[in-house]
């Protein structure tokens, strides 16, 4: 990350790429700042720690390899301007600075953006889990919606590993738009599923779960601690058609789309088939079958 002494002098039509994490994002009370920003990733992430202050918002320092998670958006100079004055920064190096405002590489999945972002210059809070804010709020609650787009759909496995009643509290179908199902975590038998934020429309099964169940099964079961998957946060359009955060795990290290063993597909297939729209399950299934030559026995 580095840090730049001085601001570009610009028109007031030009504009900036931010990186927030905390109470500007999607959903929380600053979001109403970003409204006329135009969102790039709502599934961003940067380098960093992310700590809790204890004051209703997170602080991220920008040091060490863990993952901040947040979202990047397009704003006008103006817009950045009002941020400034939120996160009290007065100018680069300013003392009275509460946060300071750095460049820095922003991961998404399109690729690569170099983005502002309010940072603290020292460590002084307890650091926050898996470096996203949002779910770090959800797992204060007793329960959390859980979205499954591949195999944790089926009950299966679930049930062999006496998890079940975890999983009892079906929502029904949930829709996550922008984003794609594709094959990119490539396992020792071929690939396994990821949510990818490249545009088009992914439907799953929305549970809501206790959250015990994120440490006690779906975080072993989806890798966490050994760096294959990660959980995060996105809106997923509800069987209601109210949008509403849900939990959902996608993978680390991303590779190209590789083919998937019939028995992981035979799971996605079984358990999308109840409870997603038969459109999209039409298009899965035809998809399976043309790009990896799988066809589930009737």
């Amino acid at each position: 990350m580095k840090i730049k002494n001085a601001r570009c002098a610009k028109g007031a039509n030009d504009m900036e790429l931010v990186f927030v994490y905390g109470t500007l994002r999607q959903g929380e009370e600053n979001h109403h700042l970003m409204d006329n920003a135009r969102p790039i990733a709502l599934m961003a992430w940067t380098r960093g720690i992310l700590m809790d202050t204890r004051r209703g918002y997170p602080a991220m320092a920008a040091e060490g390899s863990g993952v901040v998670a947040g979202e990047l958006y397009e704003v006008t100079l103006e817009m950045m301007s009002r941020l400034d004055e939120l996160e009290d920064f007065h100018g680069f190096g300013n003392p009275a600075n509460e946060y300071e405002r750095i460049r820095t590489d922003v991961t998404t999945d399109s690729g690569k953006r170099e983005a502002w972002v309010y940072v603290y210059r020292e460590r002084k809070y307890d650091v926050i889990a898996h470096g996203d804010w949002k779910l770090h709020l959800q797992r204060q609650n007793p329960n959390v919606l859980y979205f499954a787009y591949g195999s944790c759909m089926d009950m299966e496995r679930i049930t062999l590993a006496g998890a079940a009643e975890w999983f009892a509290d079906v929502r029904g179908r949930g829709v996550a738009e922008g984003f794609n199902l594709q094959f990119t975590y490539r396992a020792e038998d071929g690939g396994r599923a990821d949510l990818v934020e490249t545009g088009g429309r992914t439907e799953g099964k929305l549970y809501s779960i206790p959250t015990e169940c994120l440490d006690g099964y779906l975080y072993l079961r989806e890798g966490v601690h050994s760096g294959k998957y990660r959980p995060t946060v996105v809106p997923v359009q509800c069987a209601d058609g109210s949008i509403q955060d849900a939990v959902t795990f996608v993978v680390v290290d991303k590779k190209s789309d590789m083919s998937p063993p019939g028995h992981y597909l035979r799971e996605i297939l079984r358990g999308a088939r109840p409870v997603v729209s038969a459109e999209y399950y039409a298009e899965l299934e035809d998809r399976v079958w043309k790009e990896y030559e799988f066809r589930l026995a009737e």
